[in-house]
């Protein structure tokens, strides 16, 4: 089974969106017994829900991800993850000086995608439900990409 580590600041806005949406998505493909989602924050202080913006944003699309708890990306995430997928150059760019050692396995999501001009997704931490929404169909452009393109 192929590891997805799914990985942005604080892991309560686009990484528990993008877990949500990744895991709807294959899912749908019948691939879920191949690939298993996760995600984490480089910043995580204490553990949280998901934001209430990313819940209904994430709902309105079908998919619920009420119940996610945030956590901070360690070196046990890494290691036995196939694949670290951040939502910036700038978390990517952490991670790969954290855990230099795994840097092989660690890009955004929109470079590792590769049909992108831009490789960040900006944070709607703080927006309003309309730039989460846009968010989470920016990150579902492209995951839907990845998987059409066969790149997981």
């Amino acid at each position: 089974m192929k590891k997805i580590l799914l990985v942005c600041t604080g892991n309560t806005c686009r990484s528990s969106m993008a877990k949500g949406i990744f895991e709807d998505l294959i899912k749908k493909e019948g691939r879920n017994d191949e690939i298993a989602i996760d995600s984490a924050g480089i910043s995580v202080y204490y553990s949280e829900g998901a934001n209430p913006n990313a819940i209904l944003a994430a709902r309105e699309m079908g998919i619920d991800i009420s119940s996610h708890i945030s956590k901070q990306v360690d070196e046990y995430h890494i290691a036995n993850s196939d694949l670290v997928l951040t939502m910036t150059t700038g978390q990517k760019e952490i991670l790969k000086a954290r855990y230099s050692g795994y840097a092989f396995k660690i890009f955004t999501l929109k470079e590792f995608e590769g049909d992108s001009k831009t490789w960040d997704i900006a944070d709607p931490f703080g927006g309003s439900l309309d730039i989460y929404k846009r968010t989470a169909k920016e990150i579902k452009d492209a995951i839907t990409n990845l998987i059409n393109n066969k790149k997981i």
